[in-house]
């Protein structure tokens, strides 16, 4: 809905998806996906899409499948952004495929490497290398602190700095992290258990 003009009109998902992604990280963090959080200032979408939470066969959850970000409505739930992964999917299906996972591995790397313009062209010892371990593991123990992260840690391998290496000025650093992923799909195994029968006449 265009307030300026008082009219419907059309105009491209992928900025309504960027507002989405904006409000989740300014609310929630950036960890969070965008997924199943409302749309706002829309009435409606170009093309309707059957939705069910609870079947993988309607437009929106076959959209999913082939790493398409859609909009999902069904039975009140308001007009939402359904969908985690990026359009790497089902190509690539190691977990960088999901949206968040993608944008914590993103900060991740561009903070430790700004970080490091500190440590730029000081002396190569003992000292600075527990400087940079250190200082990106307390990051790193942050994140885990604000959930961005299940656990990570950066560590220093002799094997990958080896003499030559070193006299070289070239330090090499190894950084293992692993974010939440998002909840995707929820499965309840259900069955009629005649044993808890026995429990009548109990006292």
């Amino acid at each position: 809905y265009d307030l300026a003009t008082d009219t419907e009109r059309l105009e491209p998902f992928s900025q309504r998806l960027a507002g989405v992604i904006c409000a989740v990280d300014n609310d929630e963090g950036y960890w969070v996906s965008p997924s199943n959080h409302d749309i706002k200032g829309i009435v409606g979408v170009e093309r309707r899409l059957s939705a069910m939470i609870n079947d993988p066969t309607t437009d929106v959850n076959l959209l999913n499948e082939n790493g398409i970000v859609t909009v999902f409505n069904s039975f009140g739930s308001g007009l939402r952004v359904w969908g985690n992964r990026t359009a790497a999917w089902p190509s690539v299906t190691h977990p960088k495929n999901f949206i968040p996972i993608r944008r914590v591995a993103d900060m991740l790397h561009e903070s430790v490497e700004l970080s490091m313009l500190q440590f730029i062209d000081r002396p190569i010892n003992q000292a600075l290398i527990d400087d940079i371990r250190e200082s990106v593991n307390s990051f790193i123990r942050t994140l885990i602190g604000r959930g961005a992260l299940i656990d990570g840690k950066c560590s220093y391998d002799s094997a990958k700095n080896e003499a030559t290496q070193i006299a070289a000025g070239h330090l090499v650093f190894d950084i293992e992290f692993m974010p939440p992923t998002p909840a995707e799909r929820i499965t309840f195994e259900s069955f009629i258990n005649i044993e808890l029968l026995n429990q009548l006449g109990g006292q």
